[in-house]
């Protein structure tokens, strides 16, 4: 899921982005994450079940440790390939991505809309319920 993350969110907000690149770079996002768990094995853990079948290269005091860092680097590889092969390759025409980037979205045109109808306000009820239930619960 990482990978794809990583693409969603620079095709969200930065416009010259490519679908050859987003693809590279969830493709090259997958593979280092497969490589990372692959070299990797955390304390206690099996050899070729829970990381380490290629080699224990990385080892990790915790599980969470080392899906965390599988999970850092899956990223960064997604977004450095995604960058490189949407530089590399022609970008769609400003007039195609209206609505879809964040910086060609036309902004304001729910202001006609009554305050509980806006998605603004739902997503700042949304923020303040789940603190107030994270105060509760926690």
């Amino acid at each position: 899921n990482v990978p794809l993350f990583a693409a969603l969110a620079l095709g969200m907000f930065w416009k010259r982005i490519t679908g050859h690149g987003a693809f590279a770079g969830v493709a090259t996002g997958m593979l280092a994450a497969f490589v990372h768990y692959g070299l990797s094995l955390s304390r206690g853990a099996r050899p070729g079940v829970d990381g380490g079948f290629l080699a224990v290269v990385l080892p990790y005091y915790t599980p969470l440790a080392q899906a965390l860092w599988t999970a850092i680097v899956a990223f960064t590889a997604s977004a450095v390939v995604t960058i490189v092969v949407s530089l590399c390759t022609r970008p769609r025409p400003a007039t195609e991505l209206h609505g879809f980037v964040y910086s060609r979205a036309s902004l304001g045109r729910d202001a006609w809309l009554a305050w509980w109808q806006r998605p603004v306000t739902l997503a700042v009820s949304v923020l303040a319920a789940l603190l107030l239930l994270n105060l509760v619960y926690s």
